[in-house]
């Protein structure tokens, strides 16, 4: 999750690079932005794809047990091969943003301010406290 918030690629975040980040999540964030950013958390290795083994690992961690390897390595294969338009075995930032447009990303990934501005206070605090 670092990575994806570290602009600079210094291995760490600064607090620009935080509130940056977390401004993908606000009502003003464009849904260009939160494209980018659900993007950066597939693309592991940050080479501008998201590769069937990437997938199938960022999955992997959101359905923990819940299904079996096979399982889960059917429904990757079935993503890549529907997302992939060019039949290079990946997923560009084009063709995620093809796959996903008929979703309302914006909506799911927008925090309400109160929600924002809470979750914002709590990082202060975390930041002031180390």
């Amino acid at each position: 999750m670092i990575a994806i918030f570290d602009e600079d690629g210094g291995g760490d975040v600064d607090f620009q690079e935080f509130v940056s980040g977390l401004s993908a999540f606000s009502s003003k964030g464009n849904k260009e932005q939160k494209l980018q950013f659900a993007f950066k958390v597939y693309d592991i290795d940050r080479d501008g794809y998201i590769s069937n083994g990437e997938l199938f690992i960022v999955l992997k961690m959101m359905v923990g047990s819940n299904l079996k390897d096979q399982q889960l390595q059917q429904i990757v294969d079935k993503t890549i091969m529907e997302a992939d338009l060019d039949n290079d075995g990946k997923i560009s930032f084009e063709e995620f943003t093809k796959m996903v447009e008929n979703t309302d990303v914006s909506m799911s990934m927008t925090l309400g301010e109160s929600r924002l501005s809470f979750f914002f206070l709590m990082t202060i605090f975390s930041f002031q406290s180390d």
